[in-house]
């Protein structure tokens, strides 16, 4: 059984523009943005309402329906309201069993999953150890060439690999227990997935080509996929038969739910309180003074976990002779931004300048590390005692789905230590696919969430081989310290251990560290039984009833 086909047709509708918001005094010397003069309706919200669906505004399209192949956030509230995983991060961000009711350890290198009896699939296959096989083989697979895979530790390779032989194994004991067997012990697997490790029909995903799996998902979880229209909506319909109403997830209760991409944040507030939305993807902090004083109609801000995301630049020399490639031009880099200029001025205060990967209240956060202090004028002394007395010039990829005024921010103030970047804007698929040092720019401006355990951000960005990591710009002291609380089961012994990472990186700088993102969602008067995003940020539409 398939679900219903996805009819690729291009949306027709127009989308309003919004200006970009003006920045205050602090930085109007930096860039000049046209300021935001449009006031919003105050009619009463009841445009295009139904009484039984509910429409959230998102940020960007998902790449794909595939799980495997979603890495950014409004694909993965999708994702995660479609399937589910062996374990997942609550609503606090702490771990939790899911499709795996229990987890124990015959050896440090074993780790025994008890699965959850009694469950199916959304087109009827039972949920069991086959499943499980399947799903984490089939993600790990280097010819699916999932970009979620690099995440996941080196000593769980299931197939060779240019880089050696297999160093993992998934054993059936029977059909409600799994064992996954590592070289060696990796508590980096636990958020591993967390992040990536959706469970999958396998009848339906080995016997249907990719271009089906890509726009017609098939899981476990409370809602169940009904159509998508390319950049203008995907559909999911309330599944009756909802296993997990007792975890965290909750309940699935509004009969349809509408995902649409509306990149533009303008257009999202103004659908939001035109009642063409009911949900908001990422307020602007300029727009929170008219939805806060919208109080009265039932108009809510919610926002996000403070240590889920962080927004950074990261370096990506493309020889040792580059600029960035230097360390003290990556510390001058993160003297040059006035990150709190930035937060007070751009983010109505939400957020605050971070010293390394390791966030406020992740796994390993150590308080006594300082973030970079504004000092342009130690930034061009910096520059000179690396050969760059004048400065030099560089390229930074953008995501187009990212709010373009921090990172002109950012680039205005590098542009007065002499540093001139040019700005390269991507289309979100591009920008991900281009993730890497052989294609991406010399600086990537980017955002990455899920860091309470800080385990997948460094194994992806940071350690060196990692899989979107720089093999010029990367630390060889932090990778080991990185490797080691990875091989260790103790939460104490590795926070320790990722304390010191953070301190290795405040020092060696992988990217300029920018703020802790935080979410801002916007919620319409018709929405009541929301619990507020997940610890990773995503928004999963259970609980919810409508007024």
């Amino acid at each position: 059984m398939q679900p219903a086909a996805v009819r690729f047709a291009r949306s027709s509708s127009t989308v309003r523009r919004a200006t970009l918001p003006g920045l205050r005094i602090v930085l109007a010397a930096l860039l000049a943005l046209v300021p935001f003069s449009s006031p919003f309706a105050t009619a009463p919200a009841t445009a295009g309402q139904t009484p039984t669906t509910l429409v959230i505004d998102t940020t960007a399209e998902a790449e794909s329906l595939d799980p495997a192949l979603v890495t950014q956030f409004s694909g993965n509230s999708i994702m995660n309201s479609v399937f589910d995983s062996l374990i997942e991060r609550d609503y606090a961000g702490a771990l939790v069993p899911m499709l795996a009711e229990a987890w124990s350890f015959p050896d440090p290198s074993t780790i025994e999953f008890k699965l959850r009896q009694g469950v199916t699939f959304q087109n009827g296959e039972p949920f069991n150890a086959a499943s499980v096989k399947f799903s984490i083989e089939r993600l790990l697979d280097p010819e699916l060439n999932s970009p979620l895979a690099g995440g996941w530790p080196k000593a769980f390779q299931l197939r060779p690999t240019a880089a050696g032989p297999a160093t993992g194994s998934i054993e059936i004991v029977d059909d409600y227990t799994v064992r996954f067997h590592l070289a060696t012990p990796d508590a980096t697997i636990f958020d591993a997935l967390a992040t990536s490790g959706a469970m999958l029909p396998p009848q339906y995903y080995s016997q249907n080509p990719e271009d089906v799996l890509s726009t017609r998902p098939v899981g476990s979880g409370p809602f169940t996929f009904v159509d998508a229209v390319r950049d203008d909506h995907t559909t999911l319909a309330r599944n009756p038969n909802y296993w997990g109403v007792d975890t965290y997830k909750g309940t699935p209760l509004v009969p349809t739910v509408v995902f649409r991409p509306v990149p533009d944040a303008g257009t999202r507030m103004a659908d939001l309180l035109n009642g063409t939305a009911d949900m908001i993807f990422d307020v602007s902090p300029d727009d929170l003074s008219t939805l806060r004083g919208r109080a009265g109609d039932g108009f809510q801000v919610v926002t996000g976990n403070a240590s889920a995301k962080l927004q950074f630049v990261e370096f990506m020399p493309k020889k040792a002779t580059d600029p960035l490639a230097d360390r003290r031009v990556r510390q001058a880099l993160n003297h040059a931004v006035d990150v709190d200029a930035i937060v007070t001025n751009l983010f109505n205060g939400l957020g605050s300048r971070q010293s390394s990967p390791i966030l406020t209240d992740a796994l390993g956060y150590d308080p006594s590390v300082p973030a970079y202090d504004y000092n342009p004028t130690f930034a061009r002394q910096l520059l000179a005692d690396a050969g760059y007395p004048n400065g030099f010039a560089a390229t930074m990829d953008l995501s187009s789905s990212d709010n373009r005024s921090e990172a002109l921010a950012v680039i205005g103030q590098l542009q007065q230590v002499g540093v001139n970047v040019q700005p390269k804007t991507l289309e979100l698929a591009t920008f991900n696919a281009n993730w890497s040092q052989d294609k991406s720019s010399d600086l990537r401006f980017a955002r990455w969430g899920g860091l309470q355990d800080p385990a997948v951000f460094l194994n992806f960005t940071t350690v060196c081989g990692g899989y979107l990591a720089d093999q010029f710009a990367c630390d060889k002291d932090a990778t080991t310290l990185a490797q080691q609380a990875a091989n260790t089961l103790d939460p104490n012994v590795r926070a320790g251990l990722y304390a010191r990472v953070a301190r290795l990186l405040h020092d060696d700088p992988m990217g300029i560290y920018l703020a802790n993102d935080v979410s801002i969602y916007g919620v319409g008067p018709r929405v009541s039984g929301w619990r507020g995003p997940t610890g990773r940020d995503f928004l999963i539409p259970t609980n919810i009833t409508l007024q």
